[in-house]
């Protein structure tokens, strides 16, 4: 029997964008289906309230069991980056980790937050992962993009393409195919499908367009095999993707952020979960941003949000 007995986090994300929406919509969903999951919510109690005013949503759901409130006198809300809403989305986090630190939470699941108003409140972190990783001490933490076909797992992220080419070899490919390999046996495949795109155009064509693919990927996914991982040779991404689909692989590697954002986007933008790997805390979040402006407007939908939700507490019932 599945077990329910756990409390899941919501932080509510910069309060001048989509986060109190999305996240009373989705609170709603999960209280109108009588799902038995409680929530502990953190963020700016003023967001929110106006978030449930506008969609004529309880904002004192039963199945809210606690919010703490993270507030200043200052917060106007604005259709942009602003310093205090980077300062309470950045306060909403460190609260969760404490949390989950004092074992009163299972998951945390973020609402969007703008770098530019977290930057602006002099917390100079590439988004959510960066800082939840430095929360707990982490180098190397990794950013994963699930829908309901298949995962896409990045090498590198929030770093240039120069930079990320450069981060690039084979110890780092070794580092994050085993993390998300492990990842996928956690959450009940017995045998994942991993691809990896290759790095170059044409997988480098034998070299002829650039030699990482030799030099290091093929080494490190001869190590994989051995050791009885199901992986690919390097696939070009404009191939890899709508194989993916046809069912041939649950995970695929993405060495920088476009190669595996563009494409999944653009198939499953209202459907994909953004959740972080290498940390010792589940964190889901929506694969979209603050939308500042579309806040307040009652023009967005919770399918991500909800989607979130669910893949934490499927990862929660698998640990």
């Amino acid at each position: 029997m599945m077990n329910n007995n756990f409390t899941l986090c919501i932080t509510l994300g910069d309060p001048c964008g989509v986060g109190s929406e999305i996240s009373a919509k989705a609170l709603n969903f999960f209280f109108k289906k009588k799902l038995p999951y409680k929530f502990i919510i953190i963020g700016s109690k003023k967001s929110f309230t106006k978030a449930c005013s506008l969609n004529k949503i309880n904002p004192d759901l039963s199945n809210i069991k606690e919010f703490i409130n993270i507030e200043f006198d200052d917060l106007i809300f604005k259709s942009c980056s602003t310093k205090v809403g980077g300062e309470i989305a950045f306060l909403s986090i460190c609260k969760a980790v404490e949390l989950f630190k004092d074992k009163k939470i299972a998951a945390i699941i973020t609402a969007p937050i703008s770098k530019t108003s977290l930057h602006m409140a002099e917390h100079f972190f590439d988004g959510h992962t960066g800082l939840i990783a430095n929360l707990f001490n982490v180098k190397n933490p990794y950013l994963m993009l699930s829908n309901k076909r298949f995962s896409t797992l990045h090498v590198t992220c929030h770093l240039s393409l120069k930079d990320a080419i450069e981060t690039i070899n084979k110890n780092k490919l070794l580092e994050v195919i085993r993390i998300g390999y492990e990842h996928m046996l956690k959450i009940g495949y017995k045998n994942p499908k991993i691809g990896i795109c290759g790095l170059n155009p044409h997988s480098g064509e034998n070299g002829m367009f650039g030699d990482e693919e030799i030099k290091f990927f093929l080494p490190a996914i001869n190590i994989l095999k051995k050791e009885g991982i199901n992986i690919s040779n390097p696939i070009s991404a404009d191939i890899i993707f709508r194989q993916a689909i046809s069912g041939k692989y649950d995970l695929i590697i993405a060495n920088y952020h476009d190669q595996g954002h563009i494409p999944v986007k653009l198939l499953y933008f209202d459907q994909s979960v953004n959740v972080t790997l290498g940390v010792p805390i589940i964190r889901t979040s929506v694969d979209h941003g603050t939308a500042f402006d579309l806040a307040f407007k009652n023009k967005v939908r919770s399918t991500n949000m909800v989607a979130a939700i669910i893949y934490a507490i499927r990862m929660c019932t698998k640990k």
